[in-house]
């Protein structure tokens, strides 16, 4: 593996799948991890990629705000990645270093969340023929968490609370995080209802609200508790059952 220093964003001149969120299934890049936790008080993390495709590849790599249209020009994330650029072999791997900068001041009291963008794109060939690259893009959430948040993701889900509400004759369920932490489910039923989750309404923010509507014709009046699954810091699942407030 060769690292590489170019400073113009490889983005230029190729068309870009997945510019949302790329399913690691296509690419050939696989971002060791489903989400990576920065500890406040480390000077640096790694985060290590993987090529398990047939061709060596450019990756460029860069962390963004939420923004998913995000480029490495325009991303303001107070973290610096090294090396930004690389090669990496077939059957090879490359270690990212990943420090904050210190140029923005983050909360220290709640979780703050970024996302780590890999793009990959084919090596140039030296025929000299014009040739179509497609470039593949993963991003997964980066979490920036104080050193004094000490709870599991177990601990934080067991915090969660639910209400039923019926509302001009259909019921919604009604979410709340009370935690500093960002809390993402896989999964939520109550009674035989399952909720239908995405990437818009899955992740509960510290302190955030949610209501979920709930689809058919159902009585739950006397519904009394709530099943859900979070995902851990590892990408493993969660359960819990929990009594529903009154």
């Amino acid at each position: 593996m060769k690292s590489l220093t170019f400073s113009k964003c490889l983005l230029s001149g190729l068309i870009l799948v997945g510019s949302l969120l790329t399913s690691q299934a296509q690419a050939a890049i696989v971002i060791n991890g489903t989400r990576v936790i920065y500890p406040s008080d480390q000077k640096e993390i790694s985060v290590k990629l993987d090529n398990n495709g047939e061709a060596p590849l450019l990756v460029q790599s860069w962390i963004d705000e939420g923004d998913a249209h995000s480029t490495p020009d325009n991303s303001k994330a107070p973290f610096v990645l090294t090396p930004p650029i690389a090669r990496i072999d077939k059957h090879e791997g490359q270690t990212l270093r990943v420090r904050f900068t210190g140029q923005k001041s983050l909360p220290q009291d709640k979780e703050s969340i970024f996302w780590l963008n890999v793009l990959e794109v084919p090596p140039s060939t030296d025929d000299g023929q014009n040739k179509l690259k497609i470039a593949f893009r993963s991003r997964v959430k980066f979490f920036y968490r104080p050193t004094a948040l000490k709870l599991d993701t177990l601990q934080v889900a067991q915090q969660m609370q639910w209400r039923l509400i019926k509302n001009t004759g259909s019921w919604v369920l009604e979410g709340t995080n009370p935690t500093p932490y960002y809390l993402n489910l896989s999964a939520v039923k109550v009674g035989r209802a399952n909720i239908e989750l995405d990437l818009t309404n899955s992740m509960f923010g510290p302190g955030e609200h949610k209501t979920f509507p709930i689809k058919g014709a159902m009585d739950l009046a006397d519904t009394k508790q709530i099943d859900f699954s979070a995902i851990n810091d590892y990408g493993g699942i969660q359960t819990v059952t929990q009594a529903l407030t009154p």
